[in-house]
């Protein structure tokens, strides 16, 4: 048999890593971005075509199955996506496309029935049920609603800064922090920032680490806005556990999570409110490696020893 291939094609950087059926990583390479949205189907079609050449290159052999987490992507692509991008090289039976939550999700799970809760420049819930159904909340994009994402959070911090601006809410420290970070010297100056046209949703999520820094040193506002934000995902956990009540696991994952003790903190203690039952687990094998798996469980090689020397063989080909 031919290499699995696993990729985590996030927004602007991708990892892809080549494997043997039975687990053992044979080659990783590294990429641009995948979000076709962001930069149009033709280049993510050739940079997926030049990944997977040159997996098959290191590892001298040729491709049987590529499973790739697609920032993109809610759920698994319908035909006419994936008909998009096996107009080159890539043929339909082999490709696999599947959201970046999913593939992460995989690696907290390892295709068990669980959730992950992305929280990072935007968020997203993903629930795979028992019979590896898909369900999602969330995800609705940075100017409809990403509770807990890095972008809401900061453009609530702005709306408490243009408050005591205009005199209608309390003074706040967020606002010279909000000069700084912006650099402005008032208020009104980060209208031209904010609307200008190279503004980008991460130049607005860069401003998020300054408000989670206000709410763990326990300002108010800043931590009214996190508080409420993780309240807000904890009740979409909640009601999305309900399509899939069996489930238990819980991933949190993402920029949020992953730099704010306190933001986990908070979000698991309302949803343990909430969903007793819910039990927050740890990520095993990164989403390049949770697309592998998806690939191993489909084909029904998963099992302890493959994923011990996925795991293993990863440590030792990875850069």
């Amino acid at each position: 048999m031919g290499l699995y291939i696993g990729i985590d094609g996030g927004g602007t950087h991708s990892t892809a890593v080549a494997a043997w059926p039975d687990g053992r990583v044979a080659a990783v390479t590294e990429g641009l971005g995948l979000n076709y949205h962001n930069v149009g189907v033709e280049p993510v079609r050739l940079r997926l075509e030049e990944m997977v050449k040159t997996l098959e290159a290191q590892a001298e052999a040729p491709v049987e199955k590529i499973c790739v987490g697609m920032s993109a992507l809610d759920g698994p692509a319908d035909e006419a996506t994936l008909a998009l991008f096996t107009a080159g090289t890539l043929s339909p039976s082999a490709l696999d496309l599947q959201s970046d939550a999913y593939a992460a999700l995989m690696g907290f799970t390892q295709g068990e029935p669980g959730m992950i809760v992305i929280c990072g420049t935007g968020s997203m819930l993903l629930l795979v049920d028992e019979k590896g159904n898909q369900h999602v909340s969330g995800g609705w994009g940075y100017l409809l609603n990403d509770a807990g994402s890095g972008y809401t959070l900061a453009r609530e911090a702005l709306l408490r800064v243009i408050d005591a601006a205009e005199g209608t809410g309390p003074s706040t420290p967020l606002t010279a922090l909000a000069l700084d970070y912006f650099g402005v010297s008032y208020p009104r100056a980060i209208i031209d920032r904010v609307y200008a046209p190279d503004f980008t949703p991460d130049q607005m999520a860069g401003f998020a680490p300054c408000v989670i820094a206000q709410a763990e040193q326990g300002e108010p506002g800043a931590l009214d806005i996190l508080s409420h934000n993780m309240e807000r995902l904890a009740r979409q956990a909640a009601r999305l556990f309900l399509k899939a009540p069996a489930a238990r696991r819980v991933g949190l994952y993402g920029g949020i999570f992953a730099h704010s003790a306190l933001a986990r903190g908070i979000f698991q203690k309302i949803l343990a409110g909430l969903w007793p039952q819910a039990e927050i687990c740890d990520l095993q094998y990164p989403p390049e490696l949770g697309a592998i798996i998806h690939l191993m469980r489909r084909a029904g090689t998963l099992n302890e020893a493959s994923l011990r020397l996925l795991k293993k063989t990863y440590e030792e080909v990875k850069p």
